[in-house]
């Protein structure tokens, strides 16, 4: 709505502007490419951006999916044309690995319009929603590729909301891993914006991963996690330290004109020199969390220099050699790039660019940007180059039909804080002797030994710390003279929300559902936890051992919105033999310590029935598994597993015998047992995915929930006719891939 309470009026997507004479101006000012190159640039940035997605999972899982892609969806696709004109079919990516991200060229909006694609966007929808793909712009992919993150880092996603980058670092994280092998590090994804950080709980959700934690925290205040004091030696305290940190921080988004269309309409300059404090801030925080041998990535959806190459440059300089960038020019040789800039100029209200901060008068900007200013320009020539600033890298909307982005990939060769130092030189690291932090330096200095020091009385400690705060409380009074302290984190209050407990397996109800399903001494038994809430709670999650450890050592300093998979659901099942159910997204971290009674496997002739009808009668499936089934406790949870590699599809068996799309991972699919019959306990978006791949049936989801059940003569009277073999289950509202 406008100043004065009146509604703006509609403007169809297609009739919004698509340029900004002031945005034209400022970066033909910054000579990002040559005259004849900026004006395709330009146009490239005002068309629609192209439809690009990733397969997600494990490499199992991602192979399903990709041979679906091959034989189901590109076929139907090529022989389509719209409004007269014929249709690409979707192509790999050629810069991503193992052909795992594609992109189609019909825009997002067109896609849903479209009749004749109805089939490939009903892909997309379902598959998305169960977790099998990401709808993610193809340069977002980058900046997780480029971090290089392996089972055994410590991850920290500093600016974390939506997730999709965040997926990628999980599924890196545990690439190589399995049920009986979890890899032994973690991914903390973080957002400033507690609703933001709930969305990524269900991005990151679907991932089914133990080793993930979701936290609501200012970047640049992400708090100290203190290692214990150690017994012996100096009396001090470590910080907890990440392997890789990903900064996507806010930014202004003009590299998203093709997809965020008003940023036509709203784009000024002076939006960059507002964002580039916090932007440097949460860098720097960085910085400090990131241990000395680990590799960080800043980027951002802008073409800014301000945004970008700026903060690089003055962060790196305030560090003074203990930071520096790395050359990845070698990496990703397929994707389309260009080096960082060594010279920009800044654009003040009167629409002038100046080279220098020099020439910029007070009046010129506003106050607050004046007293920014020298960081928003380059430093010395000679500096810049010494600090390879062109190993930075930009990607141009019109090199391979994206969206605009910029990456630095920044490696910490040597400690920083007062706090690592002393760590590192009692562990005789050669790096603690490493020049750190040029002026920072002394600041960190006297912060960190009111923090570690012990050799000094308490009344010292005291004294310095009141000293600290009296300089505080003096700053606020005047926001210019405000110094950040990336070392020292301002506290902030924990969540209002029912903290997480965890839960002994020895006493309890955890011990009734760990005897009752013959859980075996070898699952990992620390991990198990819950949220109460009214004395009692509804569910288990299960947490790596690394996420239990940091969340121990974190305490209310960390502000946990979500972690673990869910692995038991209270069931509302009067006279079950177990309170507890057992749940979609926790079955394959649990089977290989589940009795074998609960594991059914079963051949394709079986996988079918469950598929096609709801609540099947034991009857109904073979003798072998009707056998296996009544060998369990009526009312109860068990598996039921299908072993692809077990079903010839190379063409000797018949079609409608084995699965519709070769398979390689194996289905396990849980299951409630009744008296007589069987109930699939997945979700209806899941269910659909797996019928589609497994049948081959195209599944209306609307209509699944008012499907008939087949097992019954009341409903079969009243519902309406459906075709036979028409594919139908039921769901438990639970929304996790039963793939292993």
């Amino acid at each position: 709505m406008g100043s004065s309470g009146e509604r703006k009026p509609y403007v169809k997507y297609e009739d919004l502007p698509r340029d900004n004479e002031a945005f034209r101006r400022y970066y033909a000012a910054q000579q990002l490419v040559g005259e004849e190159e900026f004006s395709e640039m330009v146009e490239a940035m005002r068309m629609a951006l192209p439809t690009s997605f990733r397969i997600t999972g494990s490499r199992k899982q991602a192979a399903d999916i990709h041979e679906q892609i091959i034989t189901e969806l590109i076929p139907s696709i090529k022989d389509v044309s719209i409004e007269g004109a014929e249709t690409e079919a979707p192509h790999p990516l050629e810069w991503y690995p193992n052909e795992l991200a594609w992109q189609f060229s019909i825009p997002r909006f067109a896609l849903k319009r479209s009749p004749e694609l109805s089939r490939f966007h009903a892909f997309l929808v379902t598959e998305t929603e169960v977790g099998n793909i990401s709808r993610q712009e193809a340069v977002s992919m980058v900046p997780p590729l480029l971090l290089d993150v392996h089972g055994d880092h410590f991850v920290l996603d500093m600016c974390a909301a939506p997730g999709s980058k965040t997926a990628q670092l999980v599924e890196a994280l545990q690439a190589d891993a399995g049920p009986e092998l979890p890899p032994r590090g973690l991914v903390v994804a973080n957002d400033a914006d507690y609703k933001r950080a709930c969305m990524l709980v269900h991005q990151i959700n679907r991932l089914n991963s133990p080793n993930v934690i979701v936290t609501n925290h200012s970047g640049e205040h992400f708090p100290n996690i203190y290692t214990p004091v150690a017994k012996e030696g100096p009396k001090t305290r470590g910080i907890v330290q990440f392997d890789r940190i990903l900064c996507d921080v806010p930014c202004t988004g003009d590299g998203t004109t093709r997809k965020n269309v008003r940023v036509w309409e709203t784009w000024k300059p002076e939006d960059a020199y507002g964002l580039n404090p916090l932007q440097s801030r949460i860098l720097q925080r960085a910085a400090y969390l990131l241990k000395t041998g680990g590799r960080l990535v800043y980027s951002t959806c802008s073409l800014n220099p301000v945004e970008n190459e700026a903060v690089v440059a003055h962060v790196l300089e305030t560090f003074g050699g203990a930071l520096k960038l790395v050359d990845v020019s070698t990496q990703l040789p397929a994707l389309k790039r260009r080096p960082g800039l060594h010279t920009w100029k800044i654009m003040t209200r009167d629409g002038t660019n100046h080279d220098s901060a020099a020439s910029v008068k007070p009046g010129d900007v506003s106050r607050s940007v004046y007293r920014n200013l020298e960081n928003f320009f380059p430093l010395a020539p000679a500096r810049m180059e010494e600090l390879h600033i062109e190993r930075c890298m930009r990607i141009y909307p019109h090199l391979q039909n994206t969206g605009g982005f910029f990456i630095a990939v920044i490696e910490k060769v040597a400690p920083i804080s007062v706090v690592e130092k002393r760590v590192a030189s009692k562990a005789n690291e050669p790096a603690s002797e490493a020049s750190a932090c040029g002026k920072a330096e002394a600041e960190a200095d006297s912060v960190a030994n009111v923090e570690t020091e012990t050799d000094v009385d308490d009344g010292q400690v005291a004294a310095k710390r009141a000293k600290h705060d009296d300089t505080q409380d003096s700053e606020k009074s005047d926001p210019a003279q405000t110094l950040y302290r990336p070392d020292r984190p301002r506290d902030e209050s924990a969540l209002r929300e029912s903290p997480f407990v965890f839960l002994d397996p020895a006493e309890g109800e955890l011990k009734t559902i760990f005897d009752f399903y013959g859980i075996k001494d070898s699952v990992p038994r620390r991990g198990f936890l819950c949220r109460i809430e009214n004395e009692r709670f509804r569910s288990v999650y299960y947490v790596a051992d690394s996420v239990r450890q940091l969340m121990e050592l974190g305490g209310q300093r960390l502000r946990v919105v979500n972690t673990g998979i869910r692995v038991f659901g209270r069931n509302c099942v009067k006279d079950a033999g177990c309170e507890f159910r057992l749940v979609c997204e926790g079955v394959s971290q649990l089977m290989p310590y589940l009795a074998d009674k609960y594991i059914v496997n079963v051949d394709f002739r079986d996988l079918k029935v469950l598929l096609e009808n709801v609540n099947p009668l034991f009857t109904a499936l073979s003798e072998e598994c009707q056998m296996r089934i009544k060998a369990v406790e009526p009312l109860s949870s068990i598996v039921v597993c299908y072993d692809p590699t077990k079903c010839d599809s190379t063409g000797t068996v018949p079609d409608g015998e084995k699965p519709y799309v070769r398979l390689a991972a194996t289905l396990a699919i849980p299951c409630w047992c009744g008296h007589a019959s069987l109930s699939v306990h997945i979700d209806k978006a899941q269910l659909s995915s797996l019928i589609r791949r497994v049948l081959g049936h195209v599944v209306d989801r609307k209509d699944m929930g008012s499907s008939q059940l087949a097992n019954n003569t009341r409903s079969q009277d009243k519902a309406p006719t459906t075709t036979p073999g028409s594919p139908v289950s039921a769901t438990d509202g639970s929304s996790q891939p039963p793939t292993m």
